[in-house]
């Protein structure tokens, strides 16, 4: 939803031919649970004043949640290690609010594009992705084969033909698993900024180092794979209140010792019919646990829950005995293995994959991955809704620069937009991407080591017996410093910067 209205404004002006065409075939999952979005991805919205959906998205999901300000970490003996005030730090804000709100603003702006004509949606279990067609005659585009009767039956072309296809359905989309990850023969350094000759992405991203016809992975399966994160997420809302119980006028985020154990909480005030608030409290559990994983009952499995954190520091007992058994979330921790880049050789791919001739002389139609279909990535810094929305926003920039443009080779292929410009757009931008992602995985591994060492091995030993105990000798302003840069890294800001 958020590609589409960031590509709504080109429809609107005519770089787009027709409306953006959305097909969602699953519904999304919506629940009470809070989730947050960084203002990098925020304040696109805000900022085009012109664009009345966009304001649409931006005050609903303001009006339905609530900017976090303090935050910090701390030991489970309740020892703060580390501080910040996101509204006096000059980091960026932090807005958290219900995923059912989250979701109901975009839909809400969505539905006002739909009215304007520059959003056609197509929604519903008739109207899921199968593949591309892949026996297009044309050039640069192809139709979609829509699912529309059951997997048991032949998939049907759209009445459309599209020169670019956005892959946003999540983690597992169908056009990653059939298309992505095939060679791409360019060079690729990963890495940014002073780090970039130091070492390799985190998560086993390849480097282009290591390759000597540029960054490719020929083993397709390797390249679209996931891994196992070797933890489970427990999520809730609790009910319990500041005035009720203290130590909840701050979010934190509590490091275990060992068994990937780590607790976090986010407090959250959204409005209620007649002018009133709300106030929940959003937890987050991650622990490495078969017995309590396995367990089907949510009675039992929250008992097991509180014993495994019996130890930690209040409120957490508090806020985990406070959330009925049956509304705590639960879900393995999975990540991709590697991020997947546009294709821009579709023909060629399908001419491997199914060994049969080119249909046509050109490339066929560009496929770009927006969010969770280019790359997942661990929960632990609240980014994944952020680094979806700031990719839609990118994608719908690239496209402003060169849908305008002219040269031979849009009267060459008789179309209204250079392909070849396009092409080379959309593989800019997934390199500037992909510097926004290294910082993010990286700040990622960083808090992931200090977070959740393993029990007796010797970076646990340090964290637990050397970094922790001087975490909090350091002098508060300097833990804050440290913090700061941090969070300004894994937004990619300190790139931006340089």
């Amino acid at each position: 939803m958020a590609t589409a209205l960031h590509l709504a404004p080109l429809a609107e002006a005519g770089l787009i031919g027709g409306p953006v065409d959305v097909y969602d075939g699953g519904g999304q999952d919506s629940s009470p649970i809070g989730v947050g979005i960084w203002s990098t991805a925020l304040y696109k919205f805000r900022d085009s004043v012109d664009v009345e959906s966009h304001q649409i998205a931006y005050n609903t999901m303001v009006e339905k949640g609530s900017f976090s300000e303090r935050v910090g970490f701390r030991s489970p003996h309740g020892h703060w290690l580390a501080e910040s005030n996101l509204a006096g730090d000059h980091l960026p804000d932090f807005l958290f609010l219900r995923q059912s709100d989250m979701l109901g603003a975009l839909r809400k702006a969505i539905d006002y594009e739909v009215e304007q004509g520059n959003i056609a949606l197509y929604s519903g279990p008739s109207h899921k992705v199968h593949s591309v067609s892949e026996d297009s005659p044309k050039a640069w585009s192809a139709p979609l084969l829509i699912q529309k009767n059951g997997p048991d039956k032949a998939a049907e072309a759209t009445e459309r033909d599209y020169h670019l296809i956005v892959a946003a359905d999540g983690m597992n989309s169908v056009l990653r698993k059939t298309y992505g990850g095939y060679v791409v023969d360019r060079k690729r350094f990963l890495g940014t900024n002073a780090m970039e000759n130091l070492s390799d992405g985190p998560l086993d991203l390849p480097d282009g180092r290591d390759y000597e016809d540029g960054w490719a992975l020929s083993n397709q399966a390797e390249a679209t794979g996931t891994q196992d994160r070797n933890y489970h997420v427990f999520r809730g809302n609790s009910p319990v209140t500041q005035d009720e119980v203290e130590g909840l006028e701050k979010a934190f985020q509590t490091w275990g010792e060992y068994g990937n154990m780590r607790f976090a909480t986010v407090p959250m005030e959204f409005p209620l019919p007649g002018g009133e608030t709300e106030e929940r409290h959003t937890w987050f559990i991650t622990i490495d646990d078969e017995n309590i994983s396995s367990e089907r009952d949510p009675i039992k499995r929250k008992d097991m829950l509180l014993d495994a954190f019996r130890e930690w520091h209040d409120p957490i007992r508090q806020l985990v005995e406070a959330t009925p058994p049956g509304e705590i979330l639960m879900d393995r921790a999975v990540a991709h293995k590697h991020s997947c880049e546009p294709i821009v050789n579709f023909n060629e791919i399908v001419h491997t994959i199914r060994k049969k001739p080119f249909q046509s002389s050109g490339s066929g139609p560009a496929i770009q991955f927006v969010g969770d279909a280019f790359m997942t990535v661990d929960p632990i810094l609240a980014q994944g809704f952020t680094f979806g929305m700031e990719g839609a926003a990118a994608l719908a920039q690239s496209l402003s620069k060169c849908l305008g443009a002219k040269n031979d080779n849009i009267i060459q292929n008789q179309l209204s937009f250079d392909p070849f410009l396009l092409r080379k757009e959309l593989l800019d931008r997934h390199d500037r991407r992909l510097n926004r992602l290294i910082c993010l995985l990286r700040s990622s591994q960083i808090v992931q080591s200090l977070g959740q060492p393993t029990k007796g091995s010797l970076p646990g030993l340090i964290s637990r017996d050397i970094i922790r105990p001087l975490m909090r000798l350091t002098p508060d302003f300097v833990k804050t410093l440290i913090f700061n840069r941090v969070m300004e890294y894994s937004l990619g800001l300190l790139s931006l910067q340089k």
